[in-house]
């Protein structure tokens, strides 16, 4: 089971862009998460990122990192997933609209008889443990 602290941690998000780096480079990743260089370089190096950073690479994760969805889904995934759906919202409102999400994900495999995925489990644990900002 995914810990609540490994769930798109920042670790985890900057190790794949590491990763991401080492395989093309600084400028391409940079242009992929929207961000200069400069400033994925910052992101890189320090420690609590901003908010609007967090999200920028969040994004990225889930469209380019590892955690995109042609590499199957995973718990970190799935949560990088719901953290870019509502990250527009008020902060204040994003644990609820996760919660909200979650049931109605397990009610939706509930009324379809179908076996709840792994990742859907962890993510229910982790919503109510993780930093959603």
């Amino acid at each position: 089971m995914v810990s609540n602290s490994a769930v798109t941690s920042v670790a985890l998000l900057r190790q794949a862009l590491r990763d991401e780096i080492a395989a093309t480079s600084l400028r391409h990743v940079s242009r992929q998460v929207g961000m200069s260089p400069t400033g994925l370089q910052k992101f890189l190096e320090s420690g609590h990122p901003l908010t609007a950073t967090r999200r920028r690479v969040e994004r990225w994760y889930v469209l380019h990192g590892p955690g995109r969805l042609e590499s199957g889904l995973t718990a970190e995934s799935a949560m990088a997933v719901l953290r870019v759906l509502v990250q527009d919202l008020s902060p204040a409102r994003h644990r609820p609209t996760l919660e909200a999400l979650v049931k109605s994900l397990e009610e939706a495999y509930r009324t379809a008889r179908l076996p709840q995925p792994g990742w859907l489990g962890e993510v229910r644990a982790a919503v109510g443990g993780v930093e959603l900002e």
